[in-house]
């Protein structure tokens, strides 16, 4: 296995790699791009081979061995990358519009908000007068979160 489009995640306290992973065959189509301002632009596509199930799952392996340590089962594919902070949270979405938190040691659940939009964009976080925040992009809205002191 491999990862190469939806950004993956590191560690360093937890010696962790953390990726959203698919398991499933798909077919491909080429396709003719026709321009049509304000549409979607691309030529193509794939769809799932029929009756083959598709996994999807946020798993977190040991990078010197290649040992998977957790799983998060995810309901569909996911199409958005992970952040892991050191605070010991992995933050990740869901095609269906799921923004949860994880516990990065063990994968336990911590937090899940639903935003209500298609999911495609990565975790950030950055900081405010000291203040952490994680925001992702939902649909047509950016959510940002962050803890009340």
């Amino acid at each position: 296995g491999a990862t190469n489009w939806y950004s993956p995640s590191y560690s360093p306290t937890d010696h962790l790699f953390y990726v959203t992973a698919t398991e499933g065959g798909h077919i491909f189509l080429k396709g003719e791009a026709v321009y049509e301002a304000g549409s979607r632009y691309a030529a193509g596509g794939f769809h799932n081979i029929p009756g083959e199930e598709t996994l999807s799952a946020v798993r977190a392996f040991e990078p010197e061995t290649g040992q998977l340590k957790w799983e998060f089962p995810l309901h569909q594919r996911a199409f958005g990358g992970l952040l892991s902070t050191a605070g010991g949270l992995v933050f990740g979405s869901s095609a269906e519009g799921d923004i949860f938190a994880l516990n990065s040691s063990d994968g336990t659940p911590l937090w899940n908000f639903r935003s209500g939009g298609r999911m495609y964009s990565n975790p950030i976080s950055y900081s405010v007068d000291g203040q952490q925040h994680v925001a992702l992009a939902a649909g047509h809205a950016i959510f940002v979160f962050s803890l009340d002191e």
